[in-house]
Protein backbone atom coordinates (compact mmCIF):
# COMPACT_ATOMS: atom_id res chain seq x y z
CA UNK A 1 0.00 0.00 0.00
CA UNK A 2 1.10 3.05 -0.51
CA UNK A 3 0.33 6.10 2.15
CA UNK A 4 -0.10 9.27 0.50
CA UNK A 5 -0.43 11.27 3.88
CA UNK A 6 2.45 9.91 6.01
CA UNK A 7 0.50 11.85 9.00
CA UNK A 8 -2.20 10.09 9.49
CA UNK A 9 -0.92 6.43 9.32
CA UNK A 10 -0.29 3.61 11.15
CA UNK A 11 0.59 -0.25 10.70
CA UNK A 12 0.27 -3.85 12.71
CA UNK A 13 3.44 -5.77 12.98
CA UNK A 14 2.26 -9.45 13.83
CA UNK A 15 4.60 -11.94 15.66
CA UNK A 16 5.32 -13.29 12.52
CA UNK A 17 7.01 -10.24 11.13
CA UNK A 18 4.62 -9.27 8.96
CA UNK A 19 3.85 -5.63 8.42
CA UNK A 20 0.27 -4.27 7.68
CA UNK A 21 0.28 -0.58 6.95
CA UNK A 22 -2.91 1.70 7.34
CA UNK A 23 -3.57 5.29 5.85
CA UNK A 24 -5.80 6.50 8.18
CA UNK A 25 -5.53 5.67 12.08
CA UNK A 26 -9.37 4.82 12.43
CA UNK A 27 -8.87 1.65 9.73
CA UNK A 28 -5.83 0.54 12.27
CA UNK A 29 -7.98 1.00 15.08
CA UNK A 30 -11.24 -1.25 13.50
CA UNK A 31 -8.44 -4.05 11.91
CA UNK A 32 -7.08 -4.28 15.63
CA UNK A 33 -10.76 -4.74 17.36
CA UNK A 34 -11.70 -7.11 14.37
CA UNK A 35 -8.30 -9.19 14.57
CA UNK A 36 -9.26 -9.67 18.98
CA UNK A 37 -5.44 -9.23 19.56
CA UNK A 38 -4.39 -12.35 17.73
CA UNK A 39 -0.55 -12.69 16.66
CA UNK A 40 -0.46 -8.60 16.84
CA UNK A 41 2.95 -8.11 17.90
CA UNK A 42 3.21 -4.60 18.52
CA UNK A 43 0.99 -1.01 16.60
CA UNK A 44 2.42 2.46 15.71
CA UNK A 45 0.88 5.64 14.20
CA UNK A 46 2.82 8.72 13.15
CA UNK A 47 2.79 11.51 15.17
CA UNK A 48 0.14 13.98 13.56
CA UNK A 49 2.39 17.20 14.43
CA UNK A 50 5.75 15.42 13.95
CA UNK A 51 4.72 12.89 11.14
CA UNK A 52 8.62 11.79 10.47
CA UNK A 53 8.45 8.75 12.58
CA UNK A 54 6.01 5.83 13.96
CA UNK A 55 5.32 5.86 17.87
CA UNK A 56 3.67 2.87 19.87
CA UNK A 57 -0.24 3.59 20.17
CA UNK A 58 -0.17 3.66 23.39
CA UNK A 59 2.02 6.60 23.75
CA UNK A 60 -0.01 8.48 21.63
CA UNK A 61 -3.42 10.47 22.56
CA UNK A 62 -6.10 10.27 19.47
CA UNK A 63 -8.03 13.41 18.72
CA UNK A 64 -11.12 12.92 16.62
CA UNK A 65 -11.45 16.26 14.58
CA UNK A 66 -14.40 16.12 12.58
CA UNK A 67 -13.38 18.89 10.12
CA UNK A 68 -9.75 17.06 9.04
CA UNK A 69 -9.97 14.95 6.10
CA UNK A 70 -8.12 11.62 6.78
CA UNK A 71 -7.92 8.95 3.95
CA UNK A 72 -10.54 6.80 4.64
CA UNK A 73 -12.34 9.81 6.14
CA UNK A 74 -12.42 8.53 10.14
CA UNK A 75 -10.90 12.35 11.14
CA UNK A 76 -8.69 10.94 13.84
CA UNK A 77 -5.45 12.00 14.28
CA UNK A 78 -2.91 10.70 16.26
CA UNK A 79 -0.02 12.96 18.42
CA UNK A 80 2.00 12.88 21.37
CA UNK A 81 0.51 13.86 24.78
CA UNK A 82 1.48 17.29 25.68
CA UNK A 83 0.72 21.16 24.59
CA UNK A 84 0.44 20.11 20.98
CA UNK A 85 -2.75 17.53 21.82
CA UNK A 86 -4.20 20.21 24.02
CA UNK A 87 -4.06 22.35 21.40
CA UNK A 88 -5.67 20.08 18.85
CA UNK A 89 -7.97 18.79 21.35
CA UNK A 90 -9.04 22.80 22.28
CA UNK A 91 -9.31 23.74 18.48
CA UNK A 92 -11.68 21.31 17.47
CA UNK A 93 -13.08 21.49 20.48
CA UNK A 94 -12.94 17.96 21.64
CA UNK A 95 -10.98 15.76 24.00
CA UNK A 96 -8.03 13.37 23.30
CA UNK A 97 -8.64 10.14 23.72
CA UNK A 98 -6.30 6.84 24.80
CA UNK A 99 -5.66 4.40 22.50
CA UNK A 100 -7.86 2.20 24.72
CA UNK A 101 -10.65 5.00 24.09
CA UNK A 102 -10.07 4.93 20.26
CA UNK A 103 -10.86 0.80 20.24
CA UNK A 104 -13.76 1.02 21.99
CA UNK A 105 -14.88 3.98 19.08
CA UNK A 106 -13.53 1.25 16.55
CA UNK A 107 -15.80 -1.45 18.12
CA UNK A 108 -19.08 0.56 17.75
CA UNK A 109 -17.84 2.39 14.48
CA UNK A 110 -19.74 1.47 10.99
CA UNK A 111 -17.25 -0.65 9.35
Amino acid sequence: MRLEERRFAGEIVFRTGKVIPFDDVGCLAIAVVAANGSAIHSLWASDYLEPDSLVSVERLVFVQTGTVRTPMSYGIVAVRPGPGAASLARQFGTRGMSWADLKAWAGAAPK
